[in-house]
């Protein structure tokens, strides 16, 4: 198995997380592929074989050759490939990072998947026809991050009072309340709530809870971890039964059904 980071262009730096190649010869067979939400839209590129999506309400494909757009996702999904070699580049954007570069409300993406064709009709059928001319993996990244680059000057996205609440609300660990950001931001809640689904696609409350579920996700990978952390619970939820619940909503199990799991695949992300 393959599974090689790559750094983003410094012009990209911003808006981009991370950039992998992942290659397997058996695909994503008996390798965890449970994705919890983090808040950050990704950018999908199966060259080789298939790729879906799983949550409880469809099974979204994206083709092989194909470049597909995900948007931010409040609910845990699952990924598959049929049997066989499979190819893989993915690009994880910055939270705000997506809006960037579409002319769409975010909201229209949460918890779906668009194939590039879909969001920039010819520019993006071009784009895609273009990445299946090239063989060599590395280049398509550097032919899509090109895309993206061209797309960022096009486009005059930026908003100060997303870029300030998404910082606030990550720095706090997700215990921010809307009321400070009213404060904070001295616009009133209703139209702070209206920017987050346009640039984000979901609620500042929303993203709070996923902020807060991220702080713990990562280390909770077996019970002894779990009993080491159990006091720093009590900073971030109301209860130990608050913090199950909640961990449950996005992950889909408990803390210990989720420990006794093989997920090494999606604990990258």
């Amino acid at each position: 198995m393959k599974f090689e980071f790559i750094k983003p262009s410094p012009e990209l730096k911003p808006y981009i997380a991370k950039i992998w190649i992942f290659e397997n010869s058996m695909g994503l067979v008996n390798h965890g592929t449970l994705i919890a939400p983090n808040a950050k839209p990704k950018i999908i590129v199966p060259y080789t074989n298939t790729l879906t999506t799983t949550d409880k309400q469809k099974t979204a494909i994206c083709k092989e050759g194909d470049i597909c757009f995900i948007g931010i996702r409040d609910e845990p999904v699952t990924l598959g490939t049929p049997k066989g070699a499979t190819g893989s580049i993915g690009i994880e954007l910055t939270t705000a990072g997506a809006y960037r570069f579409l002319n769409n409300p975010m909201y229209e993406i949460t918890n779906n998947v668009f194939s590039f064709s879909e969001l920039y009709g010819k520019d993006g059928s071009m784009l895609v026809q273009k990445m299946m001319n090239e063989e060599d993996p590395l280049q398509k990244v550097k032919i899509i991050q090109d895309f993206l680059m061209a797309q960022l000057k096009e486009e005059n996205r930026y908003s100060s009072i997303i870029d300030y609440s998404v910082h606030f609300i990550s720095s706090s660990h997700g215990l921010a309340s809307i009321k400070e950001l009213e404060k904070k931001t001295g616009y009133t809640k209703r139209y702070i709530d209206l920017l987050f689904k346009d640039h984000l696609g979901i609620s500042p409350k929303t993203y709070a809870t996923i902020v807060r579920f991220q702080r713990f996700y990562k280390h909770l990978a077996n019970a002894e971890s779990l009993k080491s952390d159990a006091h720093a619970f009590l900073e971030l939820y109301y209860d130990q039964s608050h913090f199950i619940k909640e961990f449950k909503r996005y992950t889909g199990h408990t803390p210990m059904q989720y420990s006794n799991m093989n997920n090494d695949f999606g604990d990258n992300f």
